[in-house]
This record gives structure tokens, C-alpha cells and sequence, in this order.
């Protein structure tokens, strides 16, 4: 049995800290991004890292793996001051390891050839194949999962991919391994997995720091807990002596009273009515939205949620069906006819789907409505092109510096807010959000939230896809169930409860 799989009793695990950090700073240039933060990783626990976005997580991460320099301040590992230039090499010698939420895998590559890429086995001058294959399969097995290992990793789930991710860490003899919002793009029961996984690494006396926006899940697999809030250290404790509202009030600096906010009741007039809509990822969807309403849907992962977000949006091909924008059936066969008809799509994926990273914050903001700020059909009239970017971010509250700014180097809130704010600028009268949420923090959430209310008090209305039911529940006037690509029911009124909607949700007959 290889050293990963074996079991280690509590009397072997030593009470060194894995990973010490004392009073780091770290300065980009005009940003403090770590101001005085320390912070140990115990063996055998998790430890989970919070903070909204730009709290300075994901910098204090890159200087444990090295991936940043630290201004001032010491790094221990295992005990061990690590010297002032020290990379990310340096930190894999030393069995540190980070598993992301983007995955950082070579998709034409296979499963077996992505565990080992750049850490090969080798029996003299030349790969050891048999080897590799032989620990890999070892590996799946202590994770507890089957994995072809011959497949090229760009057919696996999304689920599958991470634990290649995972055993490739694994596969690197790891101590230390920060699992960075691995969870943001998975369903519930990999989810559970994960959960299971990281019981099995606590056992075996390796240490996990967990960095996630689901608040849930801290209280469900972590240990410890560290908050960071603008670049500085908030609080270290115990996750059991700690409850959620607290933990909300920590990481957002102030209390959140009221999550979802209260939302006006819609208009009787039908903006948007699907009928008979069918694809190859869903059948005969019959749905409508009323002017000023939210409505959810709701389904499990291969349910057809965002290709019917996309259907309608024009980028998806259908089969056959009718869709009605204010009672007229209009002919849906590209985005411009879309946004053409008053409809703008948030995507799940923002950073890819989104947002063009080749532009800055204004022509992100203004890609779909370029033809507005054109003199004489021609020229671009950039003043009022910057006016009007700059009146609707602000009423946003975007944090950035300035409009010519990388939409890159914001936070993942900030960069959800001009993917909305370039609607707004469109004119959008109907919002197709898919999972608006993913991957921002607590506070940044609760600013989309409150945006979505006031986007129904002007009567925009919106259709909204969520995997977490809490959400759903929280904004939605009436949830869609959509199971296995057909809508199995409607809820509103009474029938607006979690029990309901998630036994429709799973299949199950009341």
C-alpha cells in the first residue's frame, strides 16, 4: 500500500503546523493586498479560508504555493522557514498542492497522462508507463471513485475532472492541499464526495485549506476557520463554536438583516410566453413571464437548465416551439434578435461567456450597444459612450479604478456587475440569469440580490436559474421544476416551500 493510502493513527500526527504564516504583507504596486496576516494549517484538519472577493484569499494562497513573493513577513512549512525567493517548484518539493475551481488540465490529453504531466515515473532514462498506470489506479481507489483512465479528460464530467485534478495532487505525495471554490461548478451529490474525500485526507494526516463562498459547506467539512476582509486578519476559530449568521456578519463587516430582499408583486401582462420549446437538451417547454416577475428554475445537473436559457436566447438550436415577446411570436435565431427584442443573457460562465478579457471595463460595458453611441451611423461618440458607462456602473457601486481598467483584475462580484450593468445599457427589459451568483461572496450576493429587486420595481422582469433552492426560494414569485429536460411542475403561493419544490426537484411522487 503506497504511503498516500495508508492510515495514520492521531498519536502519529505531529503537532507542527504544515504550513505558518506570520504577519505577511504583500504589496502590489499602489494595492495592499495582505496586511499583517498570519495563519497556521494543523495536520489533519481543514481550515477554511473566507472573505468576499478581493479580501486577499486567493494572494494568501499564491504565497503559501508560491506563486507570489511576500513583501514582508515568514513562511513555514512543516516547521521550516522557507527562504525569502521561493516558487512554486519550491512548494511542490515540499508536498504543497492547490486543486482549482477552473480547471487546469490539457483536454486532449487523457485522464492517466493529466495525473502525471510534468511529475513523470521513470525507470532509468524512460517513463515508467506501467508504474504511473498502476499508482494512478491506486489513487482512484483511495479517492473511491472510477475514472477511465485512457479517456481524454475533455469527455468526463465535471465532477470526474476535478478528482483527476485531485489525484494529480495526490499523485505529488501532497501534505498540503488548498481546494480553491472546488465545489462552485458541482451538484449536490459530488459534492457529498468531496466532503468524503476531504474526511479521508483529515485522517490520514494531511492538511486541506478550504476556500469557498458556500457558507453551508464550512460547516459542514471544515475544522478551523480564518476571515480576512480587505487584506487583513478578521478572526481564527473554531467552526463549532460558531454560527452562520456570525460567520455572514464576519465576512461582510456588518450585519445582513435581510438576505433576499422583499419583491414587488408582477403585472398581470405576459412579456415573455415559451411554447412547445424542444431540443435535444429539453421537450415541449411551456413557461411565462409576467412584466416586474422572477421566475425560477429549478433542476439537477443535465436537466437542461441553461440550454433553455440559451434557447431562448437565440444561441441554442431548437427543434421546433414558439416563443412570444408582448403576444407576438418572434423568430429567436441568434443573440442580436434577441437583444433586439429586449432580452440579455448572464451566463454561468462570466469570465468566458461574459466578458470579452481582450476589452476594458467600458467596451465590456457597452459591447451589445454599440450602435447607440454611433454619430451619423459612422463614428463612435465616445463621450457619450464613457457618460454612459460611468452613470451605470457607478449605480452599480462597481470597485474599480478607472473605466480603462482590465476587467481581469476585478473581483468576481465586480466583474458580475458589468456583465448586468451591459444590459442595463441595452435597454433589457427581460434578464436571463444563469446562476448570477456562482463563485462571488456574501456581501457581493446580497448587492445582486438587491439589484434583481429593483430591476422588478421597473418592471423588468426576470427568469433566473440556480442550483442552490435556497435562492431560488428567496427571489423567485414561481419556480419551474425542470426534470430530466421536461417541466415537471410550477410553484407559487402556498406551494412556494423547499419540501415541495425538492421533491419535484429529485423525481419523487408526493
Amino acid at each position: 500500500m503506497s504511503a498516500v493510502a495508508q492510515e495514520v493513527t492521531p498519536q502519529e500526527i505531529t503537532t507542527t503546523p504544515l504550513v505558518e504564516i506570520r504577519n505577511a504583507r504583500m504589496e502590489f504596486p499602489g494595492v495592499l493586498a495582505l496586511d499583517g496576516v498570519s495563519f497556521d494549517l494543523r495536520p489533519g484538519e481543514c481550515h477554511a479560508l473566507v472573505g468576499e472577493n478581493g479580501a486577499g484569499k486567493s494572494t494568501l494562497a499564491k504565497c503559501i504555493i508560491g506563486e507570489n513573493t511576500l513583501t514582508s513577513g515568514e513562511l513555514f512549512v512543516g516547521g521550516q522557514r522557507v527562504p525569502k525567493h521561493y516558487d512554486v517548484r519550491d512548494s511542490q518539493a515540499l508536498g504543497i498542492a492547490v486543486v482549482h475551481q477552473e480547471f487546469q488540465l490539457m483536454e486532449e490529453m487523457t485522464a492517466l497522462e493529466n495525473i502525471y504531466v510534468g511529475n513523470y515515473s521513470k525507470r532509468g532514462p524512460f517513463i515508467d508507463r506501467r508504474a504511473q498506470r498502476a499508482r494512478a489506479a491506486e489513487l482512484l481507489t483511495y479517492l473511491g471513485v472510477d475514472i477511465h483512465l485512457d479517456v481524454p479528460v475533455k469527455y468526463l464530467r465535471t465532477a470526474e475532472k476535478q478528482l483527476v485534478q485531485l489525484a494529480r495532487a495526490l499523485s505529488q505525495e501532497a501534505l498540503v492541499i488548498i481546494l480553491d471554490e472546488l465545489t462552485a461548478v458541482l451538484p449536490e451529490n459530488d459534492i457529498e464526495n468531496i466532503f468524503r474525500i476531504v474526511e479521508l485526507l483529515k485522517r490520514d494526516g494531511k492538511g486541506i485549506i478550504y476556500i469557498s463562498h458556500r457558507l453551508d459547506e464550512i460547516f459542514s467539512v471544515c475544522d478551523r476557520y480564518t476571515v480576512l476582509m480587505d487584506g487583513r486578519h478578521i478572526r481564527t476559530g473554531d467552526v463549532t463554536e460558531l454560527t452562520k449568521p456570525k460567520l455572514v456578519e464576519l465576512i461582510a463587516g456588518r450585519e445582513l438583516s435581510q438576505v433576499y430582499p422583499t419583491l414587488n408583486p408582477p403585472d398581470d401582462d405576459v412579456v415573455l410566453q415559451v411554447e412547445g420549446l424542444t431540443s435535444d437538451a429539453f421537450f415541449d417547454v411551456d413557461l411565462e413571464v409576467r412584466r416586474g416577475e422572477v421566475v425560477g428554475i429549478a433542476g439537477l445537473v443535465g436537466a437542461g437548465k441553461s440550454e433553455l436559457l440559451l434557447a431562448i436566447f437565440g444561441d441554442y438550436k431548437v427543434k421546433k416551439g414558439t416563443i412570444r415577446v408582448n403576444g407576438e411570436a418572434v423568430s429567436m435565431t441568434s443573440p442580436r434578435k434577441a437583444i433586439q427584442h429586449g432580452l440579455g443573457l448572464i451566463p454561468d460562465e462570466r469570465k468566458r461567456l461574459g466578458l470579452n478579457s481582450a476589452l476594458d471595463v467600458r467596451k465590456n460595458a457597452t459591447l451589445p450597444s454599440m450602435r447607440k453611441f454611433k454619430k451619423w451611423g459612422v463614428f463612435m461618440d465616445d463621450e457619450a459612450e464613457l457618460r454612459k458607462s460611468y452613470d451605470t456602473l457607478e449605480s452599480l457601486q462597481l470597485r474599480y479604478s478607472n473605466l480603462w481598467q482590465p476587467t481581469t483584475k476585478l473581483s468576481g462580484g465586480n466583474q458580475q456587475k458589468i456583465v448586468i450593468g451591459k444590459w442595463l445599457i441595452a435597454d433589457t427589459e427581460i434578464f436571463l440569469m444563469d446562476e448570477p451568483t456562482r463563485g462571488i461572496d456574501v456581501g457581493a450576493k446580497s448587492e445582486i440580490y438587491r439589484l434583481i429587486a429593483a430591476l422588478t420595481a421597473e418592471g423588468k422582469s426576470v427568469i433566473l436559474v440556480s442550483p442552490e433552492i435556497e435562492e431560488l426560494l428567496g427571489l423567485s414569485h414561481r419556480i419551474y421544476v425542470l426534470y430530466e429536460g421536461r417541466i415537471r411542475d410550477s410553484f407559487e403561493g402556498d406551494r412556494l416551500n423547499q419540501s415541495e419544490v425538492m421533491t419535484s426537484l429529485l423525481g419523487a411522487e408526493r
